[in-house]
């Protein structure tokens, strides 16, 4: 027989804020795994098509490019983070596209587990400056000579 008739209310008020914190932290990890692959994939995207942009003849220069299409490629795609912030930087042959972003936690307030500040996610990647058309016509052109050598 048991001797207190109120044992499970009270490991319920213990046990259920666990729970429910811990769900409330996979939420946060799955914000923060969502946008930071959708940062890296805008990032990419980016610097990929100024690379494109950035030939001579076109005078397009990638800063320029990836400021006037950086809120087309962002979008709304965001969740619970805030409108990422895009730069470009040209280093040699290479563009360089860095995004920044900002994840707000205020869904637990007071709790005991809560992150104070949000997370700030931070994505660099780059793609080379090519010219296809000029590569094209030297791998066409080195064929055509061994056509004719051979």
């Amino acid at each position: 027989m048991r001797r207190f008739k109120a044992y499970m209310t009270l490991e319920a008020s213990l046990i259920i804020p666990m729970v429910i914190c811990v769900i409330v932290m996979l939420i946060w990890g799955a914000y923060y795994m969502y946008n930071r692959a959708i940062l890296s994939q805008d990032c990419y995207i980016l610097a990929l098509r100024a690379s494109v942009k950035a030939d001579a003849k076109k005078k397009v220069a990638p800063a320029d490019y990836v400021a006037a299409g950086a809120s087309k490629q962002a979008g709304g795609r965001y969740f619970g983070a805030d409108k990422p912030a895009f730069s470009a930087a040209v280093s040699g042959k290479e563009v360089k596209v860095k995004g920044t972003t900002k994840i707000r936690n205020s869904a637990m307030g007071r709790y005991f587990l809560k992150i104070k500040s949000g997370w700030e996610l931070e994505a660099v990647l780059k793609a080379r400056i090519r010219n296809d058309p000029k590569h094209i016509r030297r791998i066409k052109r080195l064929k055509d000579i061994g056509e004719k050598v051979l």
